[in-house]
């Protein structure tokens, strides 16, 4: 059964995702209407159990990969990863972000 919560976040993901692909498409940006998709993505996600559970696995595996071969790339460049961390913190910071808790 799915609870109502969940169809709650579902059309409201599906919602923004909409208004995201929308505006990425007028404005010619990649970026923007793809993040739009994947929130449609995961509103249908929400949805189903066994999806979400095998997506949110996926997550954090494409996330390790991508973190070891940037590490394993900038070993050569003697980047410890202390200094990736503050090199993540530098780009977020430029970008009027909180910094990542090191």
């Amino acid at each position: 059964m799915i609870k109502d919560r969940h169809l709650e976040l579902s059309s409201k993901l599906i919602d923004m995702g909409r208004a995201l692909m929308v505006e990425g498409q007028n404005d010619k940006d990649f970026h923007v209407s793809q993040a739009g998709a994947s929130l449609i993505a995961m509103g249908g996600l929400m949805l189903d159990d066994r999806s979400m559970f095998l997506f949110s696995q996926m997550c954090g595996l494409f996330s390790a990969k991508m973190i070891l071969e940037t590490m394993n790339k900038e070993k050569k460049d003697k980047e410890t990863y202390e200094d990736f961390i503050k090199r993540i913190n530098k780009l977020r910071e430029d970008n009027g972000h909180e910094p990542l808790d090191e």
